[in-house]
Protein backbone atom coordinates (compact mmCIF):
# COMPACT_ATOMS: atom_id res chain seq x y z
CA UNK A 1 0.00 0.00 0.00
CA UNK A 2 2.55 2.64 0.91
CA UNK A 3 4.45 1.67 -2.34
CA UNK A 4 1.81 2.38 -4.39
CA UNK A 5 0.94 5.84 -2.52
CA UNK A 6 4.79 6.68 -3.12
CA UNK A 7 4.36 6.13 -7.08
CA UNK A 8 0.92 7.95 -7.19
CA UNK A 9 2.50 10.70 -5.14
CA UNK A 10 5.64 10.51 -7.56
CA UNK A 11 2.66 10.89 -10.68
CA UNK A 12 1.18 13.36 -9.06
CA UNK A 13 4.20 15.75 -8.54
CA UNK A 14 5.52 14.72 -12.11
CA UNK A 15 2.36 16.05 -13.15
CA UNK A 16 1.79 19.37 -10.98
CA UNK A 17 5.50 19.71 -12.57
CA UNK A 18 4.21 19.57 -16.35
CA UNK A 19 0.98 22.00 -14.92
CA UNK A 20 3.52 24.44 -13.69
CA UNK A 21 5.95 24.72 -16.86
CA UNK A 22 3.20 24.94 -19.35
CA UNK A 23 1.78 27.72 -17.68
CA UNK A 24 5.07 29.40 -16.52
CA UNK A 25 6.33 32.19 -18.94
CA UNK A 26 9.96 30.69 -19.57
CA UNK A 27 10.53 29.58 -23.07
CA UNK A 28 14.26 28.61 -24.19
CA UNK A 29 12.79 28.82 -27.53
CA UNK A 30 11.51 32.51 -27.53
CA UNK A 31 14.40 33.63 -24.91
CA UNK A 32 16.43 32.75 -28.08
CA UNK A 33 14.19 34.52 -30.48
CA UNK A 34 13.94 37.36 -28.26
CA UNK A 35 18.17 37.49 -27.65
CA UNK A 36 18.34 37.39 -31.30
CA UNK A 37 16.16 40.15 -32.19
CA UNK A 38 17.31 42.45 -29.68
CA UNK A 39 21.52 41.29 -30.37
CA UNK A 40 20.12 43.01 -34.44
CA UNK A 41 18.37 45.97 -32.63
CA UNK A 42 22.09 47.32 -31.51
CA UNK A 43 23.62 47.08 -34.90
CA UNK A 44 20.90 49.35 -36.57
CA UNK A 45 21.48 53.05 -36.87
CA UNK A 46 19.80 55.78 -35.31
CA UNK A 47 17.41 57.40 -37.74
CA UNK A 48 17.49 60.99 -37.44
CA UNK A 49 15.00 62.21 -40.39
CA UNK A 50 11.56 63.28 -40.18
CA UNK A 51 8.62 62.30 -42.53
CA UNK A 52 8.26 65.59 -44.24
CA UNK A 53 5.19 67.25 -46.27
CA UNK A 54 7.02 67.18 -49.17
CA UNK A 55 7.71 63.22 -48.97
CA UNK A 56 4.25 62.66 -49.01
CA UNK A 57 2.81 64.89 -51.78
CA UNK A 58 4.89 62.64 -54.30
CA UNK A 59 3.38 59.56 -53.58
CA UNK A 60 0.23 58.26 -55.39
CA UNK A 61 -3.17 60.04 -54.29
CA UNK A 62 -4.32 57.16 -52.26
CA UNK A 63 -1.44 57.12 -49.73
CA UNK A 64 -0.68 60.78 -49.48
CA UNK A 65 -4.64 61.15 -48.32
CA UNK A 66 -3.95 58.12 -46.34
CA UNK A 67 -0.24 59.81 -45.04
CA UNK A 68 -2.44 63.05 -44.19
CA UNK A 69 -5.75 61.90 -42.45
CA UNK A 70 -2.98 59.65 -39.59
CA UNK A 71 -0.67 63.09 -39.08
CA UNK A 72 2.30 61.54 -40.80
CA UNK A 73 4.09 64.74 -41.48
CA UNK A 74 6.55 65.85 -38.95
CA UNK A 75 7.05 62.59 -37.34
CA UNK A 76 10.25 61.18 -36.42
CA UNK A 77 11.00 57.99 -39.21
CA UNK A 78 12.17 54.68 -37.47
CA UNK A 79 14.04 51.90 -38.54
CA UNK A 80 12.87 49.18 -36.77
CA UNK A 81 9.32 48.15 -35.52
CA UNK A 82 8.61 45.89 -32.93
CA UNK A 83 4.70 44.97 -32.38
CA UNK A 84 3.00 42.77 -30.03
CA UNK A 85 0.19 41.08 -30.57
CA UNK A 86 -1.81 39.69 -27.57
CA UNK A 87 -4.92 37.42 -28.19
CA UNK A 88 -4.64 37.09 -31.35
CA UNK A 89 -7.76 34.86 -33.49
CA UNK A 90 -5.99 32.68 -35.82
CA UNK A 91 -7.12 30.11 -38.25
CA UNK A 92 -4.58 26.97 -37.48
CA UNK A 93 -6.56 24.75 -39.53
CA UNK A 94 -9.56 25.95 -41.58
CA UNK A 95 -10.40 22.42 -43.24
CA UNK A 96 -10.54 21.08 -39.48
CA UNK A 97 -12.21 23.90 -38.23
CA UNK A 98 -9.23 24.57 -36.07
CA UNK A 99 -9.08 28.23 -34.87
CA UNK A 100 -6.96 29.80 -31.48
CA UNK A 101 -5.82 32.56 -29.87
CA UNK A 102 -2.16 33.56 -29.64
CA UNK A 103 0.03 36.19 -28.76
CA UNK A 104 2.41 37.26 -31.52
CA UNK A 105 5.71 39.04 -31.31
CA UNK A 106 6.66 40.74 -34.79
CA UNK A 107 10.14 42.50 -35.51
CA UNK A 108 10.61 44.16 -38.93
CA UNK A 109 13.98 46.20 -39.34
CA UNK A 110 13.34 48.89 -42.26
CA UNK A 111 17.27 49.65 -43.04
CA UNK A 112 17.91 46.10 -44.85
CA UNK A 113 14.01 44.53 -45.01
CA UNK A 114 13.82 41.46 -42.98
CA UNK A 115 10.55 40.47 -40.95
CA UNK A 116 10.91 37.67 -38.10
CA UNK A 117 8.01 36.67 -35.70
CA UNK A 118 6.85 34.15 -33.22
CA UNK A 119 3.60 33.28 -31.43
CA UNK A 120 2.55 31.43 -28.50
CA UNK A 121 -0.64 29.57 -28.20
CA UNK A 122 -1.43 26.36 -26.74
CA UNK A 123 -3.75 23.20 -28.73
CA UNK A 124 -5.81 21.75 -26.53
CA UNK A 125 -3.62 22.64 -23.25
CA UNK A 126 0.09 21.80 -24.67
CA UNK A 127 1.79 24.92 -25.56
CA UNK A 128 2.43 25.41 -29.12
CA UNK A 129 5.18 27.89 -30.26
CA UNK A 130 5.99 28.92 -33.76
CA UNK A 131 9.02 30.97 -35.30
CA UNK A 132 8.79 33.16 -38.75
CA UNK A 133 12.31 32.99 -39.67
CA UNK A 134 14.64 34.13 -42.84
CA UNK A 135 18.05 33.85 -42.92
CA UNK A 136 19.49 36.92 -45.05
CA UNK A 137 23.01 35.04 -45.60
CA UNK A 138 21.14 31.62 -46.91
CA UNK A 139 18.32 33.49 -47.84
CA UNK A 140 16.62 31.24 -47.21
CA UNK A 141 13.49 31.25 -44.89
CA UNK A 142 10.04 29.32 -43.08
CA UNK A 143 8.35 28.71 -40.10
CA UNK A 144 9.55 26.27 -37.18
CA UNK A 145 6.84 24.69 -34.62
CA UNK A 146 7.50 23.64 -31.28
CA UNK A 147 5.14 21.26 -28.94
CA UNK A 148 5.48 22.02 -25.02
CA UNK A 149 7.92 24.12 -25.12
CA UNK A 150 10.64 21.67 -25.74
CA UNK A 151 9.97 19.06 -28.89
CA UNK A 152 10.43 20.61 -32.67
CA UNK A 153 7.57 19.50 -34.80
CA UNK A 154 8.71 21.04 -38.37
CA UNK A 155 11.03 23.24 -39.44
CA UNK A 156 9.35 23.90 -43.15
CA UNK A 157 11.11 25.82 -45.51
CA UNK A 158 8.98 28.25 -47.56
CA UNK A 159 8.97 28.64 -51.63
CA UNK A 160 9.68 32.06 -52.22
CA UNK A 161 9.97 33.45 -48.71
CA UNK A 162 12.04 36.42 -49.15
CA UNK A 163 9.32 37.70 -51.70
CA UNK A 164 7.12 36.88 -49.27
CA UNK A 165 8.38 38.58 -46.62
CA UNK A 166 8.74 41.49 -48.53
CA UNK A 167 5.33 41.98 -49.67
CA UNK A 168 4.58 40.99 -45.91
CA UNK A 169 6.58 43.96 -44.11
CA UNK A 170 5.78 46.40 -46.90
CA UNK A 171 1.79 46.19 -45.62
CA UNK A 172 2.62 45.69 -42.02
CA UNK A 173 5.01 48.85 -41.93
CA UNK A 174 2.30 50.75 -44.18
CA UNK A 175 0.17 50.59 -41.10
CA UNK A 176 2.73 50.36 -37.85
CA UNK A 177 5.63 52.24 -39.40
CA UNK A 178 4.33 54.42 -41.87
CA UNK A 179 7.35 56.11 -42.51
CA UNK A 180 9.07 52.98 -44.51
CA UNK A 181 6.12 54.36 -47.37
CA UNK A 182 9.13 56.53 -48.38
CA UNK A 183 11.64 53.68 -48.76
CA UNK A 184 14.50 53.40 -51.64
CA UNK A 185 13.08 49.77 -52.00
CA UNK A 186 9.20 51.13 -53.10
CA UNK A 187 8.32 51.62 -56.49
CA UNK A 188 4.47 53.29 -57.05
CA UNK A 189 2.39 53.77 -60.44
CA UNK A 190 -1.33 55.41 -59.15
CA UNK A 191 -4.22 53.70 -60.83
CA UNK A 192 -6.64 56.46 -59.23
CA UNK A 193 -7.04 58.44 -56.55
CA UNK A 194 -8.10 55.29 -53.84
CA UNK A 195 -5.55 52.73 -55.50
CA UNK A 196 -1.71 52.36 -56.73
CA UNK A 197 0.28 49.94 -57.75
CA UNK A 198 2.82 49.22 -56.14
CA UNK A 199 5.93 47.22 -55.86
CA UNK A 200 8.98 46.47 -53.66
CA UNK A 201 12.62 45.17 -54.28
CA UNK A 202 15.64 44.38 -52.26
CA UNK A 203 18.69 42.07 -53.03
CA UNK A 204 16.93 41.38 -56.55
CA UNK A 205 14.25 39.81 -55.47
CA UNK A 206 10.56 42.10 -56.25
CA UNK A 207 7.09 41.56 -54.41
CA UNK A 208 3.79 43.25 -55.72
CA UNK A 209 0.74 44.61 -54.93
CA UNK A 210 -1.68 47.46 -54.71
CA UNK A 211 -2.44 49.78 -51.99
CA UNK A 212 -6.32 51.18 -51.54
CA UNK A 213 -7.62 53.89 -49.08
CA UNK A 214 -11.50 54.35 -48.38
CA UNK A 215 -11.00 58.10 -46.87
CA UNK A 216 -15.16 57.69 -45.83
CA UNK A 217 -14.33 54.23 -44.08
CA UNK A 218 -10.60 54.93 -43.06
CA UNK A 219 -9.39 51.80 -43.71
CA UNK A 220 -6.52 51.16 -45.76
CA UNK A 221 -5.55 47.34 -47.42
CA UNK A 222 -2.51 46.09 -49.50
CA UNK A 223 -3.65 43.15 -51.72
CA UNK A 224 -1.34 41.32 -53.46
CA UNK A 225 -1.58 37.62 -55.80
CA UNK A 226 2.38 36.67 -55.06
CA UNK A 227 1.84 36.61 -51.25
CA UNK A 228 0.59 33.32 -51.16
CA UNK A 229 1.95 29.80 -53.17
CA UNK A 230 -0.81 27.78 -54.83
CA UNK A 231 -3.09 25.28 -52.91
CA UNK A 232 -4.36 22.09 -53.47
CA UNK A 233 -8.11 21.47 -52.63
CA UNK A 234 -10.03 18.17 -54.40
CA UNK A 235 -6.71 17.79 -56.69
CA UNK A 236 -6.99 20.84 -58.11
CA UNK A 237 -4.40 23.57 -57.49
CA UNK A 238 -5.77 27.07 -57.03
CA UNK A 239 -4.74 30.30 -56.73
CA UNK A 240 -4.85 32.22 -53.34
CA UNK A 241 -4.72 35.86 -52.76
CA UNK A 242 -3.52 37.52 -49.81
CA UNK A 243 -5.04 40.99 -48.09
CA UNK A 244 -4.05 42.84 -45.12
CA UNK A 245 -6.21 45.39 -43.95
CA UNK A 246 -6.10 48.10 -40.90
CA UNK A 247 -9.22 50.47 -39.65
CA UNK A 248 -10.73 52.74 -37.63
CA UNK A 249 -7.07 54.37 -36.99
CA UNK A 250 -6.88 56.29 -33.39
CA UNK A 251 -4.52 58.79 -31.72
CA UNK A 252 -1.33 57.58 -30.86
CA UNK A 253 1.63 60.12 -30.00
CA UNK A 254 3.52 60.41 -33.19
CA UNK A 255 0.68 59.57 -35.73
CA UNK A 256 -2.78 57.40 -35.94
CA UNK A 257 -2.28 53.66 -35.85
CA UNK A 258 -4.95 50.97 -36.57
CA UNK A 259 -7.84 49.73 -33.92
CA UNK A 260 -7.49 46.32 -35.53
CA UNK A 261 -5.16 44.35 -37.98
CA UNK A 262 -6.54 41.84 -40.46
CA UNK A 263 -5.29 39.22 -42.64
CA UNK A 264 -7.43 37.51 -45.09
CA UNK A 265 -6.69 34.82 -47.77
CA UNK A 266 -8.64 35.12 -50.94
CA UNK A 267 -9.28 32.20 -52.40
CA UNK A 268 -11.36 31.89 -55.85
CA UNK A 269 -14.80 30.72 -53.79
CA UNK A 270 -14.40 32.24 -50.76
CA UNK A 271 -12.20 34.38 -48.54
CA UNK A 272 -10.60 33.47 -45.22
CA UNK A 273 -10.05 35.92 -42.49
CA UNK A 274 -6.86 34.00 -41.04
CA UNK A 275 -5.35 36.60 -38.51
CA UNK A 276 -7.48 39.12 -36.51
CA UNK A 277 -5.70 41.30 -34.07
CA UNK A 278 -7.25 44.60 -32.09
CA UNK A 279 -5.11 44.23 -29.02
CA UNK A 280 -1.43 45.00 -29.23
CA UNK A 281 1.44 47.43 -28.47
CA UNK A 282 3.39 49.29 -30.53
CA UNK A 283 6.80 49.69 -30.02
CA UNK A 284 9.00 52.04 -32.84
CA UNK A 285 12.68 52.21 -32.16
CA UNK A 286 15.80 53.35 -34.01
Amino acid sequence: MKKNMVVLGIIALAIGAVIVFFNCNYSKQYRNFDNEMRSRLKTVNENTDYCSADEINQLPTCLKDFCTSINLAGTKKHNVLHCLFKNADFVFNEKKGMNIQMDYDLWIFADNPLREAFCKSSIMGIPFEGIDYFDQEKRTGGMKGYIAKLFQLFDKEVPNMERTMYITLLAESAMLNPSFLFSEYIEYQEIDSTKCFTKITCNGISGEGYFTFDKERGILCYESSQRQEPEVEDGKTIPVGWRCEGGNFRNRNEFKIPSYCKVTKIYPDREVVYFDAEDYELILEK
